[in-house]
């Protein structure tokens, strides 16, 4: 089988969907292939920009965009120095397609959310879906957490008495908790989302809940509200208490960052974008430093795929993006050199606060997103590299991967979609 399209992006995550949207929007033949369905799912579902300050990684960031920019300027190497140029456009694009999918997201004044976590803590993150944003903690008079007995991997207790413990909440604020019946059983967040789709079942639980809560205060439940990105299952449960509800940021995998996906592949369809899931991308021709042909299997057949442009959006070691050996490692499609820095790929604390360079390891690309060798030279012209695919983002201590992922997709999109104009 032989496919021939204007954009090829090779991975269905954060980036290749962004860079999918983005290319569509501009009027190009897109396909999207990817063996499985990304990591998005497996996310928070929020948008991590930037965590914390540079000087002192124990403070929260106040304004992730101005921290971005005094990080470019320090370490020009960082992702966000090849992708500073449309950072805030991609930002205002993202939540233009959640907006226009029914599945806002917001902001807070520029600066980072304080999110309630499953366990207590607060997670900074500069974008949230609507469920989740529950404003200043610092300013309510009163919380209430929510759990259900069907779900066992939810302890209203623990988060409760571990945000008591944050200082966060005023001295004086009632800290409430409550466990709810959802119609008993043992469920998982997805059967338990599904089961609340059920008008009846929210009514069951609108009748526990009513008498326990108290004005002004802030009801927080599990990451449950809802299966799909176009739920109303939190809407009718607040009008129906006449109260706002929020849901608090959990583990992976998590509902929210499934929602996300749903979305954004809903997104790209609707736009044309071809999407093939479980197709393996086992390799490419590449001659005079450009991408002829992008050889698959799909379905047990072989599939050839000729694109004007090639983005790589295919993860890090996490999602096969990346392989590796001891002491050598390599990116899986292209064979691209990877960025591995010293020979200790890890600390020896798994814990530590300065990260793993594993993390840090990727493709090193210029400013159009091409790979590059150690000397600067590209190394395949009509090929942009995109997301965890990138060296140099030490995200887990950084608190930026999501961020990086729809800069550089949107960056790559925008870039592929003027090819040939």
């Amino acid at each position: 089988m032989n496919k021939y399209t204007d954009v090829l992006i090779i991975g269905a995550g954060l980036s290749g969907l962004m860079a999918a949207a983005k290319a569509a929007e501009q009027g190009k033949k897109v396909m999207l292939v990817a063996k499985g369905m990304g990591a998005v799912g497996l996310s928070s579902g929020c948008i991590d920009l930037w965590g914390y300050n540079l000087e002192d990684p124990n403070q929260v960031c106040q304004d992730p965009l101005a921290e971005i920019a005094r990080l470019c300027a320090v370490n020009p190497q960082h992702p966000y120095a090849r992708v500073r140029d449309v950072l805030e456009e991609s930002l205002l694009f993202f939540r233009r397609v959640c907006q226009e999918n029914g599945n806002p997201y917001l902001d807070h004044r520029g600066g980072n959310w304080l999110l309630p976590t499953a366990l207590g803590t607060l997670r900074p993150t500069y974008l949230a879906p609507a469920s989740m944003a529950a404003g200043d903690l610092q300013q309510v008079r009163g919380v209430l957490v929510v759990g259900f007995r069907e779900l066992k991997d939810f302890y209203p207790d623990v988060l409760a008495a571990n945000l008591k413990k944050s200082g966060v909440l005023q001295a004086d604020c009632p800290l409430n908790t409550l466990m709810v019946c959802a119609g008993g059983g043992e469920l998982t967040p997805n059967t338990l989302a599904h089961r609340l789709e059920n008008p009846a079942v929210v009514d069951r639980i609108v009748d526990q809940i009513k008498p326990h809560l108290l004005p002004g205060a802030v009801l927080l439940l599990p990451p449950v509200l809802g299966e799909r990105w176009d739920s109303q299952v939190a809407k009718n449960l607040a009008e129906k208490l006449g109260h706002p509800v929020y849901e608090v940021a959990n583990i992976p995998p998590a509902l929210p960052g499934q929602r996300l996906q749903q979305m954004l592949l809903h997104h790209v369809k609707g736009r044309g974008v071809e999407v093939v899931i479980g197709c393996t991308v086992n390799g490419a021709r590449v001659a005079d430093k450009r991408c002829t042909e992008v050889l698959a299997t799909g379905a047990g057949k072989p599939i050839k795929i000729s694109a004007k442009t090639v983005i790589l959006a295919t993860g890090s070691f996490l999602g096969g993006g990346l392989e590796s050996k001891p002491g050598k490692a390599w990116e899986s499609i292209f064979r691209l050199p990877v960025e591995t820095g010293h020979e200790k790929w890890s600390a020896r604390d798994f814990l530590s606060m300065a990260g793993h360079l594993f993390n840090q390891m990727g493709i090193k690309v210029n400013e159009h997103l091409r790979p590059v060798d150690k000397t600067g030279e590209v190394i395949i012209e009509n090929v942009m590299v995109t997301g965890a695919n990138l060296a140099g983002c030490n995200h887990p201590i950084e608190k930026c991967g999501n961020g990086v992922a729809v800069a550089s997709g949107y960056k790559a999109g925008k870039l592929a979609g003027e090819v040939g104009e």
